[in-house]
Formats: structure tokens, sequence, C-alpha cells
């Protein structure tokens, strides 16, 4: 009955204009990248470029997790539960032989999965078109792990969208607060990590660090860094400013906003009323 549940909200997702939109954002996103550098001619970019064209992979791998690759976990989650609520199918769910907990659960694993295959075709269309485009890559022993880190950083938000669908029980409500939690942390943490430059006052990073966003966007970006000479490809696609952190305070920070946006969301599942429909 799982199964068939997650299946379900594959389908229910992909039929959503939204989620096609996405997709086809995420074809154009990734071909559009590769064909502008490569119709690059000026002497000085190309001057740039020829160095880092075997490694060139990455920054397909890396561009989508600056802020595209969030907001499509933020609109499929967020419609996950709350869609239910508002077309009345999750009493209709209930009254079958499946309990809440497996239905919630269902419901994200279901949209969980559309994630991950949404990124892994960003990830084909780059490793594919560098390819293509730029010659034979090298060093892609580190792909399998970088793609991991990606997909892994994502489950904040996603779980913040989840949750949000849940407690909000309205689509557009829950997209619009987990998108402003998104883009409000990162603003806010460009904010202290300027403020902690000013005054030399550690404490400002230490805030910055332990915003939702910083954990979600740094920990491929910190992966990255240790491949041998993609420090320029990382440092040109990382949008949160640089500050002391590790991949462990990364790890540690995913696990506990998403963590705790999954609790709550199984806890207002499993406790609150189910209505017939949400207008």
């Amino acid at each position: 009955m799982m199964l068939d549940l997650i299946l379900y909200e594959l389908r229910r997702s992909v039929a959503r204009k939204k989620v096609i939109s996405l997709i086809t954002i995420t074809v154009l996103f990734e071909v559009g990248t590769y064909v502008a550098l490569s119709q690059i001619r000026s002497p000085r970019i190309e001057q740039l470029i020829s160095p880092i064209q075997p490694l060139l992979w990455i920054a397909g791998v890396l561009l989508p997790q600056s802020l595209l690759l969030h907001f499509i976990a933020i609109s499929i989650a967020s419609g996950s539960m709350s869609e239910e609520y508002e077309q009345g199918t999750v009493d209709f769910f209930l009254t079958k032989s499946i309990t809440r907990l497996k239905f919630g659960l269902s419901k994200l694993i279901g949209g969980y999965i559309l994630v991950i295959s949404i990124y892994l075709l960003m990830v084909l269309l780059a490793v594919t078109l560098s390819e293509l485009l730029f010659g034979v890559q090298t060093d892609l022993s580190y792909l399998p792990s970088l793609v991991g880190s990606v997909i892994f950083s994502s489950l904040t938000f996603f779980g913040v969208a989840f949750m949000a669908g849940e407690l909000l029980r309205r689509s557009s409500l829950a997209f619009l607060v987990s998108s402003s939690v998104l883009i409000g942390s990162i603003l806010i943490g460009a904010v202290l990590i300027f403020v902690a430059r000013l005054t030399n006052d550690p404490i400002f990073n230490s805030i910055a660090i332990a915003l939702p966003s910083w954990g979600a966007t740094e920990l491929p970006f910190l992966y990255a860094s240790s491949i041998p000479n993609a420090s320029l490809i990382v440092q040109a696609l990382e949008i949160f400013p640089a500050i002391p952190g590790t991949e462990a305070d990364a790890i540690v920070l995913t696990l506990g906003y998403a963590g705790v946006a999954f609790i709550l969301s199984f806890m207002s599942l499993l406790s609150r009323d189910i209505p017939k429909r949400i207008s």
C-alpha cells in the first residue's frame, strides 16, 4: 500500500503544471549555462576557463544548489500535504486500510524521490554537456559524493516546506512561508557576516552559521573545495559569503532543521483533526 501511495505522489506531483514548469526550467537552466560558457569569445574569459575546462562538470552539479534546487524542493514539498487538504482527498485515503503515519511517510518519500530525480536530470545534463562542449572531464570519482552532499542538503528546506504544508494546510501560503525562510535567512546571514567583519566579533559568524540557509547551501561547496583545482569554480558559484565552518557543522545543522521539521509535521498529522476539505 505504501508503494502505491509513493507512486501516486509521484504521478500527482508530475501532473502539476508547477512541477512540469520546474522540470522545463531545469533543462533550460543547465543547457543555457553550458552553451553560454562555450560561446564566450573574450580572450580574458577564455584564459580563465581554459585551465578548468576538465572540471566544468562541477559547475553544472553545484549551480542548482545555490537557489534553484531549494525552490524545487519547496515547490514540491509545500504542496504535498496541503493540496490533499485543499482537495479533500486526505479523508478519502484514511478511510482505506492505511494509517496516518504510513500516509504521511508515503507522501514525504514520494516527494523527495521527485526532488532527487529532477536534480539527477541536472547532473546528467551537466556531465554530458561538459564532455560534449569542453572535452574529457577529470576527477569524476568525486561526482557521487558531491551529488550525495547536494541531495542531502536539500533536506533542510524540503522539511521546512513539508512542515509548512501540513501545519498551514494551504499550498500557496506554505510555499510563501517556506520561500521567505530561505531568502530571509540568506539575507540575514549576509548582513551578520558583514557586521562580523566590521566588528571582528565572531558571535555574528556563529549566528549566521546557525541559520537554516547556511548548512543547506554550504555543505556541497565545502566538499567541492577538496577537489583539486576546483577552487575557482567553487568561489564563482558560491552565493553565501565565506565564513569558517566545517562539513560536520553543515551535516548536524541539516539533520537538526530537517529532523525538527519532520517531527512537527507528523505530530500535527497524527494529532489534529482531518477536515473534509479546506477551501
